[in-house]
């Protein structure tokens, strides 16, 4: 996504990168998959030791899609309209557009939104987590 930003031209004429409010939600999806990952290694260790797991495999699930869905929401907005066209799969006439590593941003972002529902919906975890945690 750096890199991205880096290429792209924001609103101002300058790097995206140098926008405060980009970086700032970039620094905030950076923060959210660190704390993903700790909880990730905290369940691959007790998995390791035998312990059974309660609701944090719900909430990787949930916290991932949403990470998922955030970075590829992020990756179009800073493309703008260069996201949009899909790589034609024998090539085309007209060479490519855009920043070179667009490709693939708006097939992550609209398959982004089916990992929400697939491998039971965010809803579903979030009511394992409450049932779970909170005993409702």
């Amino acid at each position: 996504m750096r890199e991205l930003a880096a290429q792209v031209l924001g609103n101002g004429g300058g790097r995206l990168l140098d926008d405060p409010d980009f970086r700032h939600r970039m620094a905030a999806i950076e923060t959210g998959l660190l704390a993903l990952s700790h909880t990730d290694l905290r369940v691959a260790v007790s998995a390791a030791k035998g312990v059974a797991l309660g609701p944090e495999a719900s909430i990787l699930k949930v916290k991932g899609t949403e990470i998922q869905q955030a970075i590829s929401d992020l990756a179009v907005e800073a493309l703008g309209p260069y996201a949009a066209p899909f790589d034609q799969p024998h090539g085309d006439n007209l060479g490519g557009i855009g920043p070179a590593n667009r490709k693939g941003v708006v097939p992550a972002m609209l398959f982004g939104r089916a990992a929400s529902i697939y491998g039971g919906t965010n809803e579903v975890q979030r009511n394992i987590v409450a049932k779970a945690v909170l005993g409702l």
